[in-house]
């Protein structure tokens, strides 16, 4: 994986070159192979890249890839799977040099010498965030993916326009930044930790995935469109005709997609994939293995709690016909990694298993994979969370309101001198009602589920799951690849029936989520070995014995609270240890 910084100074002043080099520096591990960079604009414009090469053979110039117009040059995280297709089907190369072996980075670039600007970002399989800079018309050209694998922070005030795919580089630049307490507050008003535009630092933001955004170096101006809006991949006749088919014939086209999409993602480098003994680690591992199978197969067993792998782990190696490696973990461990994990992604921890990621990245990389395999986001997109059977198995649950946690306000169980939460209040009501039209064409009941699972994903997903990964996987110098969640793929699971991913008249409780998913997994493994789905990775609410001060004065004296309304529960001690460790880190400078 890759890493992205641009600067651009706002005054006459050329920009402080040693500034520039510090931010890029802190994107070193994301791309240990090779870096990249140019100044532009008289040195007013840094744009640089840090490299993790996977396809192609790049070579070892320090200038930024260029097209052949020499126009644009580009800065790219993300890995374009159809990259082949798009140089046949747009590109004569072979001015360049024959029979090169083109990277996706190179193939990018030069789309734009041949394509309307605009068109390039919906063409591409893969998952990206690219800065192109147009020295023509002065202005840089900023995109990422739409299924929200790759982010891009900016950062804007009277001096400079900054862009990276890391908040903490930006904070390098700057020196010195200032806390978001609004957005810290608005914590406790989520499930998890996600902020979705504004970080917990004033003035980083991040843009919202499937963007296109020009930047006017003259005008000094930011102007942000959509290019691609999975609302509209919400299809009623898709839907009919998935309905239509017979089941055998359902599973039949998913799986072939999958076949289809994993073929592209597979690399040519060492890469491992997850193996938890769970549907969606387990099946992805079985459909790539059908390919090319992957050189480590990789689960992790938390003491007392990851019993599916640890017993079953000889069956599922039986089917996968390869060793899983199985590291153990504990609280100890744990604490360990959690103190890393801050200063990597400089805010709180979005959900509490990040720690769990760091070591699976650590291990990859060990066994120098450059590429790993996770099946983030099936739960979401499959109704496979466990609170999915309370919420959403009552008749009697108000169709007109997202009754799911993961995307959607929660009641405060705290009480702040001040806070404004209209802003998220007026993102997720618009939200809401924005997938419930789209689904309109669907009884009420259906109409409510699926739209909560849209939203889990595209809101729950991106924001902790996918961001997570892209921060710390990454810095870790391993890629992680999901076949579920390309744009392909989720095209046909958001319309596929709701008794295809949660049958809420199924009385068989083992069989009622992921019921395709399910169907998929016993054509590679035994049935058997589909088990209750255990808790949650790590071990959160230990931290708080690594605390200095047991009664969260730093949550207290930032956040203005005023009163904790009811008995302090797991849930909501995890936040206030989250906010503290991190709060107390950013009082004495630590990240």
């Amino acid at each position: 994986m890759c890493g992205i910084f641009t600067v651009f100074s706002k005054k006459s002043n050329s920009l402080n070159h040693s500034k520039c080099f510090k931010a890029l520096n802190e994107l070193h591990n994301r791309g240990p192979d090779l870096k990249k960079y140019n100044f532009f604009l008289n040195k007013r414009l840094f744009i640089s890249n840090s490299i993790l090469s996977i396809t192609g053979r790049p070579d070892k110039k320090k200038d930024l890839f260029k097209s052949k117009s020499k126009n644009y040059s580009i800065s790219l995280n993300g890995e374009i799977y159809n990259y082949e297709t798009l140089k046949k089907k747009y590109l004569n190369l072979g001015y360049i040099e024959k029979d090169k072996d083109f990277t996706d980075t190179e193939i990018l670039v030069n789309l734009y010498d041949v394509l309307h600007v605009s068109k390039i970002p919906e063409k591409i399989n893969g998952m990206f965030a690219y800065v192109i800079f147009d020295q023509k018309s002065k202005k840089l050209i900023i995109s990422n993916d739409v299924q929200g694998e790759k982010n891009l922070y900016y950062y804007e005030d009277e001096k400079f326009f900054i862009v990276s795919s890391t908040p903490k580089s930006i904070i390098k630049f700057l020196d010195k930044t200032s806390l978001d307490i609004n957005t810290l507050k608005s914590y406790f008003a989520t499930r998890h930790y996600m902020p979705l535009e504004n970080t917990c630092f004033k003035n980083i933001k991040l843009f919202q995935n499937g963007v296109i955004a020009t930047y006017d170096t003259k005008k000094k101006k930011l102007i942000k469109k959509i290019y691609e809006n999975p609302l509209n991949w919400i299809n009623e006749n898709e839907y009919n005709y998935y309905n239509k088919l017979k089941k055998y014939d359902l599973i039949e086209l998913l799986e072939h997609k999958l076949l289809s999409q994993a073929k592209l993602m597979i690399p040519t480098k060492r890469f491992g994939s997850i193996v938890s003994g769970g549907i969606d680690s387990s099946l992805q591992t079985a459909i790539l293995s059908k390919i090319k199978k992957p050189n480590i197969n990789l689960s992790i067993n938390h003491k007392l709690k990851d019993k599916i792998i640890y017993e079953n782990k000889n069956f599922f190696e039986k089917y996968l016909k390869k060793k899983i490696l199985v590291f153990n973990s504990n609280d100890n461990i744990y604490k360990r990694n959690a103190q890393k994990v801050y200063d990597i992604i400089s805010s709180p921890m979005q959900t509490h298993d990040l720690p769990s990621r760091m070591q699976l990245s650590q291990e990859f990389k060990k066994k120098n994979c450059k590429v790993f395999f996770s099946a983030d986001g099936c739960d979401e997109l499959f109704g496979g969370q466990q609170i999915y059977l309370k919420v959403f198995s009552n008749n009697s649950k108000n169709y007109d309101q997202n009754n799911s946690p993961y995307s959607s306000l929660i009641d405060l169980d705290l009480e702040f001198e001040s806070f404004d939460n209209e802003i998220n209040r007026n993102f997720f009501d618009t939200r809401w009602s924005q997938v419930m039209d789209h689904y309109d064409f669907l009884n009420s009941k259906e109409q409510n589920i699926q739209s909560s699972l849209y939203l889990d994903y595209f809101i729950q997903s991106i924001n902790v799951a996918n961001r997570s990964n892209d921060l710390i996987c990454c810095n870790f110098s391993v890629e992680p690849r999901n076949i579920f969640i390309q744009k392909e793929i989720l095209k046909m699971i958001i319309n596929l029936p709701l008794k295809y991913k949660y049958d809420v008249n199924n009385k068989n409780k083992k069989f009622i989520q992921k019921n395709i998913l399910k169907d998929i997994f016993i054509r590679y493994f035994d049935k058997r070995l589909i088990k209750v789905k255990e808790g949650f990775s790590g071990y959160p609410n230990q931290l708080k014995n690594e605390l200095y001060h047991s009664n969260f004065k730093y949550v207290k004296e930032f956040l203005g609270i005023k009163k904790i309304k009811k008995k302090i529960t797991k849930a909501l001690e995890w936040k206030l240890i989250n906010l503290e460790i991190f709060l107390e880190k950013y009082i004495k400078n630590e990240y």
